[in-house]
């Protein structure tokens, strides 16, 4: 795969070791036969995909971070590219759907990424479990609502970690909902970051929030609850741990 906006790629301080790992990538994301990432041409991987993913490197937590986690990673955006742009950086790629695990699996064998690992288990289970407050930071992509990014994402965080959501811009109603959320789950003031990762990009955000505190053993609540019923500030906080 060629790239048309190299410049941009050299921007974020990617070497050419790292531009061939990814031109690679996109070779695998354009000839999956499973459709891992929903885009079929190379200049909509390119944008939409591979410097939309990047723009997490335009924050100093991330480019800092240790070990990261993305939850919903899908076909390895951003992990796959997170991965190759900081090859110092141990990425979980964290989804629950078994066809895209085997791809990024595949993906990581082919390109030679010993930094990424695959865990294919939901992020409640994950986040009761091995992976509780043990990252960095935890990223997702256009996963959902704020508040269910927060409850998904916030218990991987370890104490001074951080949050990252990619998505659109949040309603006045989904920011009050979020704000809640976060400060159940541990969560600190929440930070919006406009970015525009390449020239036609239009409505995209980084919503950032620091972990403060533990965020209490009840959380996250069994799976599928918390997509289901969603904290919000209306409504009283219901069972279901």
């Amino acid at each position: 795969m060629q790239f048309r906006l190299t410049e941009a790629f050299r921007t974020l301080g990617l070497s050419s070791y790292a531009l061939n790992q990814l031109s690679e990538f996109g070779d695998l994301l354009l000839g999956s036969t499973t459709n891992v990432s929903g885009l079929r041409t190379a200049e909509e991987i390119e944008e939409l995909h591979f410097l939309d993913s990047l723009s997490l490197l335009r924050l100093q937590v991330v480019r800092d971070a240790h070990e990261v986690v993305d939850v919903g990673s899908g076909g390895g955006l951003p992990s796959v590219v997170l991965a190759i742009a900081q090859p110092n950086t141990r990425v979980v790629a964290l989804d629950s759907v078994g066809k895209k695990c085997r791809f990024v699996e595949f993906a990581a064998s082919k390109l030679g990424l010993g930094n990424l690992q695959v865990i294919c288990e939901r992020a409640e289970e994950l986040g009761r479990g091995e992976g509780r407050e043990r990252f960095d930071v935890a990223t997702s992509r256009a996963l959902a609502a704020l508040p269910v990014v927060a409850e998904l994402t916030l218990p991987l965080v370890k104490m001074g970690g951080h949050m990252v959501a990619m998505k659109g811009a949040l309603s006045d109603q989904e920011r009050i909902d979020g704000e809640f959320a976060l400060g159940i789950l541990g969560g600190g003031q929440l930070e919006e970051l406009r970015i525009v990762p390449f020239p036609s990009a239009d409505n995209r955000w980084l919503h950032v929030a620091q972990k403060e505190s533990a965020t209490p053993e009840r959380y996250p609540r069994r799976v599928g609850v918390p997509a289901k019923q969603p904290l919000n500030a209306h409504e009283p906080v219901s069972g279901g741990s």
